[in-house]
């Protein structure tokens, strides 16, 4: 057991991934990883069916959603495990996040508008959105139209806007999760500022947040020796700590599937696999 390649922060075509479930699961067949799970951005709509494809089979497959919080105007991270997909609150928080990103995307449109004196909205709500591009709608159809480039592209022209969603707070989120029965990982806590890492300090602060854990392997490390950093303070305040490859499929190519190669003896997830 402790010998299995494992992934605990994968995206579909649920979200922004370009993979549906089939696809995704040849993949990690593939690529000999038996224990993974699906976090798609604030969408649970792949798990069930990824349920589903891994019974009676020799997977480990742990239910695994994605949810966006705000904390000091800055959007992170929580990857929840195990949960209880019939909590309302916990579904409440999802179709409120959509609702978020769905309303910052024609956000995103009537400032092009502005920009490029184009007429699009109305061109926008008609376009429809391939998922097997991966990415989100406002992104695909602004390429489509020549008026960005790609994902940096994109990123660095909306910057301008001086505009960002706005979650729940990251307790709020975690409460939640906990009701839901399921664990809060902080995911992938070097991406927040360009690998650096972050401040024990504001770890404590995830700690009053009520963390039970943190991805510290991901495809964000400046070295993956940064991860030690991050395991002793888990090990410090008895926290799990994972690994995930935020992989997006064939939408962000550089981020492959069990990309850092991780085993189940590198990580603890002990009550995520019970």
């Amino acid at each position: 057991m402790k010998h299995k390649k494992v992934d605990l922060h994968l995206h579909t075509n649920a979200s922004d991934g370009s993979w549906g479930v089939d696809q995704l699961l040849k993949i990690l067949i593939e690529n000999n990883i038996s224990i993974f799970s699906i976090t798609d951005h604030d969408s649970i709509n792949n798990v069930k069916a990824m349920q589903n494809k891994c019974e009676n089979q020799d997977f480990s497959f742990i239910p695994g959603v994605e949810i966006s919080a705000t904390l000091n105007n800055k959007e992170y991270h929580i990857a929840a495990y195990c949960y209880n997909f019939e909590i309302k609150k916990l579904n409440s928080i999802l179709n409120f996040n959509r609702k978020v990103r769905i309303n910052f995307n024609k956000d995103i449109i009537k400032y092009f508008e502005v920009e490029y004196e184009k007429k699009l909205i109305n061109k926008y709500y008609d376009y429809q959105h391939n998922l097997s591009r991966g990415g989100w709608k406002s992104l695909n159809f602004l390429i489509d139209k020549g008026l960005v480039n790609d994902l940096d592209d994109f990123f660095s022209k909306i910057n301008a806007m001086n505009e960002k969603m706005v979650f729940l707070s990251p307790k709020e989120v975690i409460d939640v999760i906990h009701e839901a029965g399921g664990y809060a990982f902080l995911a992938h806590p070097a991406s927040y500022f360009n690998g650096d890492l972050l401040e024990i300090n504001f770890l404590k602060d995830w700690l009053k947040f009520g963390i039970d854990g943190i991805e510290v392997y991901s495809p964000y490390l400046n070295n993956l020796d940064d991860a030690d950093y991050y395991i002793e303070f888990c090990n410090t305040h008895k926290l799990m700590y994972s690994s995930g490859s935020d992989c997006h499929g064939d939408f962000i190519k550089q981020r492959k599937v069990g990309k850092p190669e991780i085993y189940l003896s590198d990580i603890k997830i002990d009550n995520l696999l019970k």
